[in-house]
């Protein structure tokens, strides 16, 4: 049995606070694209699309076929649900999906990265199914995959991760105890990005995380 205590004494030196850290702020401009909106919320860019079909979220159309956001819109929207635009709750976090069905896997995660938890913010799935939905929701910039889990493997998840033109560019790493060159041979041409064996090299689990993320020390 891993010790999570450990585990976390052990990653916490690749996770320390880094000398500077070049944080993306928003463009204070009065009117956001579905992208910008999206950040903001938390979302994906299709959900707010999404929002506005619906009648949800009021938007109009520019001349050459986008769809614009006013600011104030948006923010009024977030309140009338009781939320917070993200850029406000969590500053420059990055959100990472780590999806296992195996629920001492997600706590073990969840507990490495409570020492940089002003930086990342770690969400959980425990199956395929729940990975596309949470990746709707939250828009992570990686995605730690099992291959081997119910209702809809990695393989699936992956695959349509990288089909979609609006999650294409999402981070994917592989895990899975059937480390075999087919495995990782299918798992590369289904689009990931990276292949870790398990049990896990967390230094350099970690260590991809960071370089996937865009979070490097100075």
């Amino acid at each position: 049995m891993i010790d999570i205590g450990e585990k976390k004494r052990s990653i916490k030196i690749l996770l320390k606070t880094p000398k500077r850290i070049t944080k993306t702020k928003m463009k204070e401009s009065e009117y956001l694209t579905t992208s910008e909106a999206g950040k903001v919320c938390g979302v994906a860019r299709t959900t707010i699309t999404r929002w506005i079909d619906e009648g949800l979220l009021s938007a109009f159309i520019t001349p050459g076929g986008h769809r614009k956001i006013r600011r104030g819109e948006l923010h009024n929207f977030l309140a009338s649900k009781d939320a917070a635009p993200l850029e406000v709750v969590n500053p420059g976090k990055k959100h990472i999906l780590v999806v296992d069905d195996n629920p001492y896997d997600l706590k073990l995660f969840e507990a490495a990265f409570l020492v940089a938890k002003d930086r990342y913010q770690v969400h959980t799935a425990g199956d395929g199914f729940e990975a596309i939905y949470k990746i709707g929701e939250v828009n992570p910039e990686v995605v730690v995959l099992d291959l081997m889990m119910p209702k809809m493997d990695g393989f699936e998840v992956c695959t349509r991760i990288k089909s979609n033109e609006y999650t294409k560019h999402i981070k994917v790493i592989v895990t899975t105890a059937h480390a075999g060159e087919e495995h990782r041979k299918r798992a590369l041409e289904c689009g990931a990005d990276a292949f870790f064996a398990k049990p896990l090299d967390w230094t350099a689990l970690i260590e991809k995380i960071i370089e996937f993320s865009g979070l490097r020390s100075a």
